[in-house]
C-alpha cells in the first residue's frame, strides 16, 4: 500500500444532472488525516466515497486504485448497525478494549443498538470503523450527535490510527487536533460561471482559514489592481475617440483656405490624413490594449456569490400561555410509563432558556429502565429554549415528553436529529407538488441557508445537510407556532449554522432546540427577540 492516494483529473456527475457536481480536480492524500471542508453539497462525501471505491468517478483516476487496498468508510448516519458490529462486540483483544475505554463503549451497546442515544451510536460507529484497522479509513461527521467529551475521545483515537484519515466535518475543534492539511471544496467564479475547485491548506482548520484570508486578499488586490488598469485604459480610449472627433468636426466644419491657394490646401490634406492615420492607430491600439485588460481581470477567479438575507416568516406567537409543558416527576428514556418515582440516573437543570442535562453521580441503573429527574417545565408561545448536556442523559427523552403535552390543533415544526431513510424522497416529492406560489418562498429561504436553489430544483441527490435546510423551509409554509430542533448543527457547513443561528434569533414564536453547539444556543435562544 503506497503512502499517499493521489486524485487525478477527477469528475464525477449525478445522472440527468445539468452540470457537474466537481470536474477536474486533483488532491494528494498522505499518510495522517486531511479534512474536507466546503458548502453542504458540494461533493465532499462523493469524493470519500470514490476515494473508498464505493462510487465511480465520471472521469479521472485514483492510484493506487482502490481496489487494491483495504478501505473503511464510516457514513455520517447512525440509523444502521455497522458491517463489523459483530466482529467488534466479540473481540476483546488489547486494541479492542482499548477503543472501548477510549470512546466510553459500554459492553452491552453492541447488544442493543438500536436504543441508544444518536451520541452513543455515532460512539460504537466510529468504534467500529477505527478497529477495522483499514490502509484507507473515512470518518463521515463522526462528531455528529456526541458532546465535548466524546469529542474529545474521538479525536485521541483518530491520532493514535496510522491509516490515510479522510475526515469530512465542520468540527472546528476536531480538524484543529487531528487533521495535518485542509483540502477545501471551494465555488469560484471563472469567465462568467461558477465551478467548483480544491485548494489544500497546510495545518488544521484555524491555520488553513488564515491562509486561506491571506489568498483571498492577494486575489482582491490583483483584482482591484487590473480593473483600474482596465479602467485607466478606457478613459484613454476614449479621449482618444473624443480627440478624433474634434478633428473631423475642424475638418468638415472648419479652418477656411483660399480656394486658389493650392500648396495650402495640399499641405492641410496631408497633415490632416497623416493625424487621422496617427488619431486610427492610437485609438486601434488602445483597444488591444483595452481587450487585454478585461482577458486579464476576467482570467482572476473570486468567491462565488453567498446569500446572507434573510429568511421572512409572517407568523403570529400561539395565543396559549403554555404550548408545551412537563410535570415534575421522572421520565423513562425509553418513553414507557415509568413504574414509580425510580432511581433517575440524570436530572434536568434549568437556569432560564438555558436547560441542561447532567448525570446524577454514582447512580447505576439498567438501561432499559433508565429516568431523568426533571422539574415542572413550561414552553411559553415566545420562548426561545436551548438544550444541552452530555450524551446519554435524556435531552431527546425531555423532547419527547414536551412533544407528548402539545395540543393537536397546534401548528408546530419538528425536525429529529436522526432522519428516516426514506426523508430526501419525501422532501423533494413535496417540493415538487408546492404550487407556484409557494414554491418561490421556499426556494428564496433555501438560498439563504447557504445552499444553492438550481441545484435542488435539478434533481440531484440531497446531502444530509440539504435534507435538513429543505426540511426546515419546507415546514415554515405551515407557519409553525412551535419549532423544535433536535441537534439542528449536524450536518451543516459553518456558513449554514450561522445563517440558521440569524433566522432562529428573529423567529417570534416558541422554539426548543436540543444542540451540543453551545455558541449556537446562545445566538438562537439567548436574548431572543
Amino acid at each position: 500500500m503506497a503512502t499517499t492516494l493521489v486524485v487525478r483529473h477527477l469528475s464525477f456527475s449525478h445522472p440527468g444532472a445539468a452540470e457537474p457536481l466537481f470536474d477536474d480536480v486533483d488532491c494528494s492524500l498522505p499518510a495522517g488525516w486531511t479534512a474536507l471542508l466546503g458548502d453542504n453539497g458540494c461533493g465532499k462525501t462523493t469524493l470519500a466515497r470514490i476515494v473508498c471505491g464505493l462510487l465511480t468517478p465520471t472521469r479521472g483516476s485514483v492510484s493506487p486504485a482502490p481496489s487494491t487496498f483495504v478501505s473503511a468508510y464510516c457514513e455520517q448516519e447512525c440509523t444502521r448497525e455497522p458491517a463489523n458490529l459483530e466482529e467488534f462486540r466479540d473481540d476483546w483483544s488489547a486494541p479492542s478494549v482499548a477503543l472501548r475505554d477510549t470512546l466510553g463503549i459500554g459492553d452491552d451497546w453492541p447488544y442493543r443498538f438500536a436504543t441508544l442515544s444518536g451520541g452513543e451510536r455515532k460512539r460504537l460507529q466510529v468504534a467500529c470503523a477505527l478497529f477495522a484497522n483499514p490502509d484507507v479509513l473515512v470518518l463521515d461527521e463522526p462528531t455528529n450527535h456526541v458532546d465535548t467529551a466524546t469529542r474529545e475521545a474521538i479525536a485521541h483515537a483518530m491520532r493514535a490510527c496510522n491509516s490515510i484519515g479522510v475526515l469530512v466535518s465542520h468540527d472546528v475543534e476536531l480538524i484543529d487536533a487531528t487533521c495535518a492539511q485542509c483540502i477545501m471544496f471551494e465555488r469560484r467564479h471563472v469567465r462568467g460561471r461558477n465551478r467548483t475547485v480544491l485548494e489544500r491548506y497546510a495545518g488544521g482548520y484555524t491555520k488553513a482559514q488564515q491562509t486561506r484570508a491571506l489568498r483571498r486578499a492577494e486575489v482582491a488586490d490583483q483584482l482591484e489592481a487590473a480593473q483600474h488598469a482596465q479602467q485607466s485604459i478606457a478613459q484613454a480610449q476614449e479621449r482618444r475617440r473624443a480627440m478624433m472627433d474634434a478633428a473631423t468636426a475642424r475638418k468638415h466644419g472648419g479652418w477656411k483656405i483660399d480656394r486658389l491657394d493650392h500648396d495650402a490646401r495640399n499641405t492641410h490634406k496631408w497633415n490632416e490624413k497623416q493625424a487621422d492615420k496617427a488619431s486610427a492607430a492610437a485609438y486601434r491600439a488602445l483597444g488591444s490594449r483595452l481587450a487585454a485588460a478585461q482577458r486579464a481581470v476576467e482570467s482572476i477567479t473570486t468567491d462565488a456569490k453567498r446569500y446572507d438575507g434573510a429568511i421572512a416568516v409572517d407568523i403570529e406567537p400561539s395565543a396559549r400561555r403554555e404550548p408545551a409543558h412537563v410535570d415534575a416527576g421522572v421520565l423513562r428514556f425509553d418513553g414507557g410509563a415509568p413504574a414509580g418515582s425510580g432511581d433517575a440516573v440524570s436530572e434536568l437543570v434549568v437556569d432560564g432558556w438555558h436547560w441542561h442535562t447532567q448525570a446524577i453521580p454514582d447512580a447505576q441503573t439498567d438501561g432499559a429502565d433508565a429516568v431523568i429527574r426533571v422539574p415542572r417545565l413550561s414552553v411559553g408561545p415566545r420562548d426561545h429554549i436551548g438544550i444541552d448536556g452530555a450524551n446519554g442523559t435524556g435531552k431527546s427523552t425531555v423532547v419527547r415528553a414536551l412533544l407528548t403535552s402539545l395540543d393537536t390543533e397546534l401548528p408546530a415544526l419538528v425536525i429529529n436529529q436522526i432522519p428516516s431513510e426514506d426523508e430526501q424522497t419525501r422532501l423533494l416529492t413535496q417540493l415538487q407538488g408546492l404550487s407556484n406560489a409557494e414554491r418561490p418562498r421556499v426556494l428564496s429561504a433555501y438560498a439563504q441557508l447557504n445552499a444553492d436553489p438550481d441545484r435542488l430544483m435539478a434533481g440531484e441527490p440531497l446531502s444530509p445537510g440539504q435534507a435538513q435546510k429543505l426540511a426546515l423551509c419546507l415546514g415554515l409554509l405551515r407557519k409553525p407556532q412551535l419549532i423544535v430542533l433536535d441537534e439542528p448543527t449536524n450536518h451543516l457547513d459553518l456558513h449554514s449554522k450561522q445563517a440558521l443561528a440569524r433566522f432562529l434569533h428573529t423567529y417570534l414564536g416558541a422554539l426548543v432546540v436540543v444542540s451540543h453547539d453551545r455558541w449556537f444556543l446562545d445566538e438562537a435562544c439567548g436574548c431572543a427577540v
